[in-house]
């Protein structure tokens, strides 16, 4: 007998956990029924840019948005605030569960639209994310770049695949023009779903000048894609955004000057693969930035040792004379490279591997006077640390934030719509 009694305790402890999850998984789903409109953005660089892009242009167009992102910093951001708020992780750390959350809150503030970066890197939690909690109506795959090839698989065309699993059915999808478009429009046949087709080239250079940090023509590219996947008309998706807030991880070009030192910190750490780090070293030679003999910054994760090997092969040897600090932990694959002669472009090697930002500083300062930084690889780790200590080398101390342009010269948006209008094979090629 009481091994019965001891059995059906056992049973109904086993099921709690089970109960919990339908009630969790019902509550969502009617949760979900609030939300008009639903957008998740995927891919690998630029998510959390477009994603404040597309909440500006839903905030412009009247809804009750709601945006969400994961990148630099996780943040959550509100159409009737201008504060914005940091998410804090569970000290089981970042969970997709984390999304149901959201999604409550979201609601229980009144939002009738959400757009949220996607949290999840690993094909099958990407599925759930997208498939099972938040059941965007509209997926963008911003771009198909090589990162995370350790979770996603080894190849570009395993990113891409995982990207198309997450594609809704009956909704639509925001792509941009590649060599995976085909199968993208594959899958979204499939799926029922409309596929919009975004390329850079329609948007001027006229008009990326007006924001008030540097933005690619690519992601204005897709979130007016997005903007007009769900029906919004051009003029206020480029007015909405061009009042889209940076993101912190935003490129930036920062004077940093005192007596003895007159320098420009280019905080490029965001970009953490080698395909955008020099498209951001193409702008900077491009806006004329003073690049003789740079000082190029590299900051290793312990976790992203795939990636240090990528920035060795595929990055730092295609950026012309350079003075090499590498900062940071596991920066064996840069090290190996600069000693094998891989990286013959590299004129001074500083390795500063698990130094403390004292000492990095101790020997970074007197290389700068006259020389640009710029701090590639990875933010976290020190990187967030190191950018302080910069800042404090500056009279003037840390950069305020960037103003958020208002009221756009309306011949420059009258000109941004008629190259809309002429464009043959832009938007939905």
């Amino acid at each position: 007998m009481e091994k019965g009694k001891l059995l059906i305790v056992l049973i109904l402890l086993a099921l709690i956990p089970l109960v919990a999850l339908i009630v969790e998984k019902v509550q969502n789903e009617r949760n979900l029924k609030q939300l008009k409109i639903r957008v998740n953005v995927n891919g690998i660089r630029g998510k959390s840019t477009i994603t404040r892009m597309i909440f500006a242009i839903l905030r412009e167009a009247g809804c009750q948005v709601v945006g969400k992102t994961t990148g630099t910093a996780a943040r959550m951001f509100y159409w009737d605030q201008q504060e914005e708020e940091e998410l804090v992780r569970r000290p089981r750390g970042v969970s997709i569960s984390e999304q149901i959350r959201v999604i409550r809150k979201a609601v229980k503030r009144g939002a009738d639209a959400l757009v949220c970066e996607c949290m999840a890197v690993r094909p099958d939690y990407q599925i759930a994310y997208q498939h099972h909690i938040i059941k965007a109506d509209v997926l963008a795959i911003v771009n198909v770049l090589e990162d995370h090839l350790d979770e996603m698989g080894p190849t570009l065309e395993q990113l891409a695949w995982a990207f198309a699993d997450t594609i809704p059915y009956g909704g639509t999808a925001v792509v941009p023009s590649c060599e995976f478009t085909p199968y993208f429009r594959k899958i979204a046949k499939e799926r029922n779903s409309r596929l919009e087709v975004v390329d850079p080239e329609i948007i001027s250079e006229e008009y990326l000048k007006l924001f008030p940090y540097k933005v690619f023509d690519n992601n204005c590219a897709m979130a007016l894609g997005v903007a007009r996947a769900l029906g919004i008309d051009d003029e206020t998706s480029l007015r909405g955004m061009l009042k889209a807030a940076p993101d912190p991880g935003a490129l930036q070009v920062i004077p940093l000057h005192r007596e003895g030192l007159q320098t420009w910190f280019v905080n490029a750490f965001a970009a953490n693969e080698p395909a955008s780090t020099l498209e951001i070293w193409e702008y900077l030679q491009e806006e004329k930035i003073p690049m003789e003999m740079p000082v190029v910054v590299m900051n290793c994760r312990p976790d992203r040792v795939d990636r240090s090997y990528q920035f060795a092969r595929d990055c730092l040897p295609h950026m012309g004379p350079i003075q090499l600090v590498v900062i940071g932990q596991m920066t064996a694959p840069i090290r190996r490279a600069y000693r094998r002669g891989k990286l013959p472009n590299v004129k001074v090697y500083r390795e500063l591997q698990g130094k403390s930002v004292e000492e990095i500083m101790s020997v970074l300062v007197p290389m700068l006077d006259g020389h640009v930084l710029v701090g590639v690889g990875n933010i976290h780790g020190i990187g967030e640390e190191f950018i302080e200590a910069l800042y404090a080398l500056d009279e003037h101390g840390t950069p305020g934030v960037f103003a958020v342009a208002a009221d756009p010269p309306a011949d420059v948006i009258r000109a941004q719509i008629k190259r809309l209008e002429d464009w043959d094979g832009g938007l939905n090629a």
